[in-house]
């Protein structure tokens, strides 16, 4: 108990810290764009046109990091109760998910599979580059045999 006493203030900065580190982590890791704009997406959207409106101001630019932070919170929270309430599998399942990206419609895929016909295999070419690299590295170098007359002659100025 006299541990605690002593060092509560260290413990407490460590574990605010701690859980600084992992919502750092799961926002680095969940995904930055999907079109239905789940998880952290709109938070950082906002923190972003807020950041914008600041001006390089500091105090402006920190009271936005750390409003994107509580918003973030709110988004863990938020996956822990629909998990707690049976609304979703995992915690996580919020915030870290396949994304569902927009698909082109003008892009044709009779046109890609012809591209991709067309256009050389860059790994098969790289392959084939590094062993022919290999083989220049592996050559010995001879030096050719020069005679006499070959060689150049200096003209001495007078």
């Amino acid at each position: 108990m006299s541990f605690i006493r002593r060092y509560w203030f260290g413990l407490t900065l460590s574990v605010i810290v701690f859980i600084f580190c992992i919502l750092f982590s799961l926002v680095l890791l969940s995904p930055r764009q999907d079109m239905q704009k789940r998880g952290f997406i709109p938070c950082t959207e906002a923190m972003a046109k807020q950041l914008l409106s600041c001006e390089n101001e500091v105090f402006c630019s920190l009271s936005v990091i750390i409003q994107n932070s509580w918003c973030d919170i709110k988004v863990v929270g938020r996956g822990v109760k629909n998990w707690a309430g049976g609304q979703q599998e995992t915690p996580w399942g919020n915030y870290i998910f396949t994304p569902k990206l927009p698909t082109d419609e003008l892009f044709d895929e009779d046109a890609r599979i012809e591209y991709l016909k067309q256009t050389p295999d860059i790994e098969a070419e790289m392959q084939r580059l590094h062993e022919l690299n290999k083989e220049l590295e592996d050559a010995e170098y001879k030096e050719p045999e020069i005679t006499p007359e070959q060689q150049p002659q200096e003209l001495l100025k007078d």
